[in-house]
């Protein structure tokens, strides 16, 4: 028996990864895929198997890398041109050059594996591809082959592929990760699918495994375009990933809005996440309006994300209480993101927000509509993890956030959804009408005010053509301050 030492042992040698160039997918891989081996690429009719292999492709072939598309009973090679043609990434240039259509049915038909399995092996000794896709392999085991056939076909096109250095894709109509020869002798499985709820349809896909790489597990929403597929991997996988540590800062951000300062105690702490909770037309909108307008007074850059307001709409309400945003708007220094809360893929919206925040360098950001973002979030129950992942990725680029949420008209606390994700923010301020002698009066109160003193009693807020002012307690003297 040989004993093998430290002397001995070789140093791992990292394999090369291949990155798809695929909106979201390479990080989700881990990276890319791990280059020269076998994958499988499964999914019903529909599903979108053949744009992602064929983008790669293209990607690829842009490159100046070689591309092999087999096609066994799958659409014909002018049709499935056609169809490509749709999306940006196509270039007619590059098909009969660096992208080369082959049949090999007819092999499969007259000699079975066998006669595949060579036939396969003679065009990649002639062709030299970089990346072959195989489109169609469910033929394959439809061809009825025997478990031990079929185990030693993918065995011996896996070593092929290797020694030949060819990335290769396997398309296959198929859900399910199964125990058949396909999906355990491949290097990695795939899977696409799309998930139903309602009248909507919202595609997802998931690696189930990918040898010699660390990938994102679980479900990641995708969808096709003019560019192609792109892939939103789900921000609660990715924020676990990063392991970022938010920044503590003791400096206090103001509204601008008198006497907040002095109820607040010189205001909220920067990169804190703030909550405003509040019935509908109370001043939610407005007090985040406040926030964001005293950041751009300061040189700042600022954004705003909602759903029910558009940003022309925005500009005028700033603008009716003495805020005028629009230059601001024109120069950049504020963007507005606005979606409608209908078919809105929340991962899409994450990742445009967190990217502007990064192009940009925001610092201050109002979510306008925090049961909007609620409502686009497909599964159920995903709504807190969601949640939680985005204030922690806001809080991890030191962004001071405020997100509004609107409550019922009558009750006078916030309702269980919202005490519930309490431990969320840092910072919890409610917005009321309260009765006073028979008047409706708007009243503000701090609920929470981390590592800050706070006026703990609830004032009345006023709104005018200059904006709004707090003013004395709503009853009795002022309580003295506390701190949380």
């Amino acid at each position: 028996m040989t004993t093998f030492t430290s002397h001995t042992a070789q140093p791992a040698v990292r394999m090369p990864l291949l990155q798809t160039g695929v909106s979201g997918f390479d990080q989700i891989l881990g990276g890319g895929f791990p280059a020269h081996s076998l994958y499988l690429i499964q999914g019903l009719a529909g599903s979108g198997k053949t744009t992602l292999a064929c983008q790669i492709g293209f990607q690829h072939a842009h490159q100046g890398k070689k591309v092999l598309i087999l096609t066994l009973i799958a659409e014909t090679h002018g049709k499935m041109l056609n169809h490509l043609s749709s999306f940006s990434f196509f270039d007619e240039k590059l098909v009969g050059e660096r992208i080369i259509f082959l049949g090999a049915y007819n092999e499969l038909l007259k000699g079975g594996l066998r006669e595949l399995l060579k036939s396969i092996a003679t065009t990649l000794a002639d062709q030299r591809p970089d990346i072959m896709i195989i489109d169609g392999f469910r033929t394959v085991r439809e061809a009825k082959p025997s478990d031990v056939a079929l185990s030693e076909f993918m065995l011996s096109l896996n070593s092929l592929v290797a020694t030949m250095q060819c990335t290769t894709f396997l398309l296959s109509p198929t859900e399910g990760n199964v125990a058949d020869s396909e999906n355990t002798l491949v290097d990695g499985l795939i899977e696409l699918s799309q998930y139903e709820q309602g009248l909507q349809l919202i595609r997802e896909i998931k690696v189930f495994k990918l040898r010699g790489s660390k990938h994102l597990l679980g479900r990641h929403v995708f969808e096709v375009g003019v560019d192609g597929v792109a892939i939103y991997p789900r921000l609660e996988a990715v924020s676990t990933v990063s392991g970022a540590t938010p920044a503590v800062s003791r400096e206090r951000l103001g509204f601008g809005i008198a006497g907040w300062d002095k109820l607040t105690n010189g205001g909220v702490a920067r990169g804190s996440t703030t909550a405003l909770l509040g019935n509908p037309g109370v001043g939610k909108t407005l007090m985040g309006l406040h926030f964001i307008y005293e950041g751009l007074k300061r040189g700042e850059n600022c954004l705003i994300a909602g759903f029910y307001e558009s940003p022309l709409r925005l500009l005028e309400k700033s603008a009716s209480v003495g805020m005028d945003m629009t230059p601001y708007y024109e120069s950049g220094a504020l963007e507005v993101i606005w979606h409608p809360p209908l078919e809105v893929l929340v991962d899409a919206m994450a990742q445009e927000m967190l990217r502007n925040v990064e192009r940009r360098g925001v610092t201050r950001l109002l979510m306008d509509g925090l049961d909007g973002l609620r409502e686009i979030v497909i599964h159920e129950g995903r709504s807190r993890s969601f949640l939680a992942a985005l204030v922690n990725e806001l809080r991890c680029r030191n962004v001071t956030s405020f997100f509004t949420q609107e409550l019922p008209y009558f009750g006078n606390g916030p309702a269980h959804s919202e005490v519930s994700a309490s431990m969320l923010f840092e910072n919890i301020i409610l917005l009321r009408y309260v009765d006073v002698r028979g008047i409706n009066r708007r009243q503000i109160g701090v609920l929470k005010l981390r590592e800050n003193s706070y006026d703990a009693a609830n004032h009345i807020l006023l709104i005018s053509d200059h904006g709004m002012t707090i003013e004395g307690a709503v009853f009795g003297p002022v309580a003295p301050p506390q701190t949380l």
